[in-house]
């Protein structure tokens, strides 16, 4: 008689080595994921980043303010020659022919 070939029982220690695996991958994810939360590491980097985009958005908005502004104040030179003249005047310091600009001390 031949004994009989029986492959039950690698195969229950190859069931039971992948149950002991999913079973600690679990426990430490758990355990990684309760940390985070514990520490509060999590939870202040958000509010961190919160805080950072809240200031980036009113950097945005008061650029987007300012733009539109310089856009106004484009439109205005290329429409008017008293702006251009104003321009002139105020920002470069120019005069017209026989004009004597005084300068006052702050």
């Amino acid at each position: 008689m031949h004994p009989a070939v029986t492959t039950r029982a690698p195969r229950r220690a190859a069931q039971a080595i992948r149950r002991i695996a999913v079973v600690l991958v679990a426990v430490f994810a758990f355990g990684g994921v309760a940390s985070l939360f514990y520490t509060g590491r999590a939870t202040s980097e958000l509010q961190q980043s919160r805080k950072r985009i809240e200031s980036l958005n009113a950097d945005v908005a008061q650029l987007e303010k300012e733009n539109a502004r310089l856009r106004a104040e484009v439109d205005s030179v290329k429409k008017s020659t008293y702006a251009v003249e104003r321009v002139a005047r105020e920002d470069l310091g120019m005069s017209r022919k026989g004009e004597v600009i005084y300068l006052l001390a702050r």
